[in-house]
């Protein structure tokens, strides 16, 4: 090659060299831009008679300065740091609402529980009573304001969580638009740097909002993948997320899935694969704060209101009435699954508060029945079924009744949310101060010569619960004695069994031991005892006296010796206490009394309403000492429901804020290795300018050079 033509490629090497150079410049604020760089190399050699002489520069290609595990590692790290700034904000917001004193719940109990101190103070006092409905009426309220509270928070992550779909669905659509271009531009050697760029800069704002995995194809283009492996770009095809109500859950819609080389119209639920990035963030907010909190909050309310209401019925109101509820209970939330083949509910009630968990739960019909399970851990909730109604189904503290949906089909559905709504639909029963039953309700007394006393009376005022009146057998143990058995009735019958005599004496009559030896034998034959000469028969239903010669034959045992007589008394008007067990349950319609200890002759336990008893604040005492009771699922009181709320919530908190700062240093480390590989240096940039650009001058000077050696053979060749 001439110098001419080695000039030549040296002139268009360092031209596409500032080309190159000023495109970095151009772009060095252009976000996910990789700085390109001109790849240069000699051309072959040509052979000449004393060696090979070179040919001059070629430009081999444009090379991105990029690595694929430098990328990778900045989505991931905008993936993680995009998820936990998510469930910080949100934590935060909800740990000040909770925790504030002005908006919080702990201030508002302690008001009420010092209300019911103060009419236990002074049961009789009106004004004291209505101070107690208000701060009932303001506790009922802060529950509904909490609730409201948590509600609009809800409110905010579900419209952050349909917003992001969007951008979600724009960002697919276009990488597939990219993948397009960049399979139908590229060629060996030569691939379109800038429309890899831009698609590198969807893939990290799609990484920013969901976990993805990318994988490259032959053709250039990449798939990617959410979940747990959905498609959600493959080729030049984009599927669409969906975000409605796929569940029944009417407050907390869920994530769908449309593909295109899907025929059904309806989207594939894939809410709980959905991990990572903001909308993971978002999902994680939703299900383990905001239901958590507002579950156990609606728990705490339930057990409130219903301890209330349980006790304020036992006592009697400043109108000598049993009491009735404080608070009008709420109902339990039940709704139909997408998809059922019935629009029936099954009815669920409460049926102990006290086994109540702050969970949601799914009754599903399967082949062999009914299968409850609680969310969100999807683990199988065992249950009993009623003794009167098999339809009923127990667990957890509800009653299910699955008669309406008899026609349900395998895989139809139902959300059960037990607390869910309780804070909200919480309302005030009770408005008349004088309906506040300070008064303890039954009184039992006894008037006795035992030491048998009542421990424990307890009265119902609902006649779905009255009982007719039942008694309980009583037994009496006989005593005996030489006149035999002394029993409170004359009619008694023996326990079925033969007597067994273990020991006794001969005494003469002067109750001393005889003098000379008595030979006593049995005759079974007869049944009799055989005392020297002196026959006699032992009868357990009477009274065996036994006198001759001047002595007296006395026969004496315990219960174990078989003497003891358990007696099946019929009593007519009153139920009689029985020494076995210690404690007896005495049944009357609607009350119930324990009594314990051992009754004697006459004794008499009167139970009456407790009316006319000035300053009886019995009942009232026990609502104030509701505040210390273990109600919340046996383990916890009202306050300590609460507090456990705080501190979970503070826990899940701190956990996102140290989440939060770790994922934003390892993002910064992350940024800074892309940049120091793929970020426009400006320096750089000025000192290769002006690298090339004397290159590209040298090069014109060698065709310059070239020039004139070509006009002097020229001359010379003239001449």
């Amino acid at each position: 090659m001439s110098v001419l033509g080695t000039g030549l490629t040296g002139l268009l090497a360092f031209q596409r060299a500032l080309a190159t150079t000023s495109h970095n410049i151009a772009n060095a604020a252009t976000e996910g831009y990789s700085r390109q760089r001109v790849e240069l190399e000699t051309n072959n050699p040509q052979r000449l008679g004393t060696g090979y002489v070179g040919q001059g520069v070629q430009m081999t290609g444009i090379r991105r300065l990029q690595d694929e595990w430098l990328d990778a590692q900045l989505r991931t790290s905008l993936t993680n740091n995009a998820n936990a700034a998510t469930r910080a904000d949100f934590a935060e917001r909800v740990d000040n609402l909770l925790a504030d004193q002005s908006t919080g719940l702990a201030p508002t109990l302690e008001n009420f529980f010092a209300s019911v101190h103060d009419v236990a103070s002074d049961p009789t006092a009106l004004p004291a009573r209505m101070v107690m409905l208000n701060e009932a009426a303001t506790l009922e309220g802060r529950f509904e304001s909490i609730n409201e509270r948590l509600a609009d928070q809800r409110r905010l992550v579900n419209g952050q969580i349909g917003t992001s779909i969007e951008e979600v669905n724009q960002y697919a659509k276009s990488v597939a638009d990219l993948n397009k271009q960049i399979a139908a531009r590229s060629t060996a050697g030569s691939p379109p740097n800038d429309l890899l760029d831009r698609r590198d800069t969807a893939l990290r704002e799609l990484a920013e909002k969901v976990d993805v995995s990318i994988s490259p194809q032959d053709d250039g283009s990449v798939s990617v993948f959410i979940g747990n492996g959905q498609a959600l770009v493959l080729g030049a095809n984009a599927s669409e997320l969906t975000f409605s109500n796929l569940s029944g859950d009417p407050v907390n819609w869920d994530i769908g899935l449309k593909t295109t080389t899907s025929s059904s119209s309806q989207p594939i639920n894939i809410t709980r694969f959905m991990t990572g990035g903001e909308i993971g963030g978002l999902l994680e907010t939703r299900t383990s704060l905001l239901d958590k909190a507002q579950n156990e909050l609606g728990l705490t309310a339930l057990n409130l209101a219903s301890r209330f209401n349980e006790q304020n019925r036992l006592g009697l109101d400043l109108d000598g009435e049993l009491g009735g509820d404080i608070f009008e209970m709420p109902e339990v939330m039940v709704r139909s699954v997408i998809g059922n083949s019935v629009n029936d509910m099954p009815g669920v009630t409460i049926g102990d508060v006290s086994q109540l968990t702050p969970s949601d739960y799914r009754l599903r019909q399967t082949d062999s029945g009914f299968q409850l399970t609680r969310l969100p851990e999807n683990t199988t909730v065992p249950y009993e079924l009623d003794a009167d109604d098999p339809n009923v189904l127990i667990a957890d503290g509800m009653r299910i009744d699955t008669t309406d949906i008899g026609a349900a089909v395998t895989g139809d559905a139902w959300l059960i949310q037990p607390t869910r709504f309780a804070a909200t639909n919480l309302k005030m029963a009770m408005t008349d101060p004088a309906k506040i039953a300070a008064v303890s309700g039954a009184l039992a007394e006894s008037s006795n010569t035992g030491d048998a006393t009542p421990v424990a009376l307890r009265m119902s005022t609902d006649p779905a619960d009255l009982t007719p009146e039942t008694y309980l057998p009583a037994a009496v143990v006989g005593n005996a004695t030489g006149d035999g058995f002394d029993l409170l009735t004359p009619r008694y019958g023996t326990e079925a069994g033969s007597a067994k005599v273990e020991s006794f004496r001969v005494l003469d009559a002067n109750d001393t031991d005889l003098s000379t030896p008595v030979s006593v034998t049995f005759d079974a034959a007869k049944n009799q005892f055989v005392v020297g000469e002196e026959r006699f028969a032992l009868d357990l239903t009477g009274t065996t006296t036994i006198q001759a010669n001047g002595w007296e034959l006395k026969i004496q045992g315990t219960p174990n010796d078989g003497l003891g007589t358990v007696v099946d008394i019929q009593v007519d008007s009153f139920p009689v206490a029985t020494t076995t067990p210690p404690v007896t349950t005495i049944t009357g319609p609607g009350w119930e009394m324990d009594i314990r200890g051992t009754p004697a002759a006459g004794d008499l336990f009167t139970v009456e309403l407790s009316k006319d008893r000035p300053g009886d604040n019995r009942n009232m005492l026990e609502m104030a000492d509701i505040q210390d009771e273990r109600l919340i699922q046996g383990r916890t009181t009202i306050q300590g429901g609460y507090d456990t709320l705080l501190a979970d919530v503070g826990t899940q908190t701190r956990r996102a804020q140290i989440s939060r700062d770790s994922s934003a240093a390892l993002l910064e480390s992350a940024q800074q290795q892309r940049e120091a590989l793929s970020g426009v240096n400006l320096d750089e940039e000025a000192a290769n300018m002006m690298r090339f650009q004397q290159a590209y001058q040298a090069a014109a000077q060698v065709i310059a050079t070239s020039s004139t050696m070509f006009d002097t053979l020229l001359n010379a060749v003239r001449r």
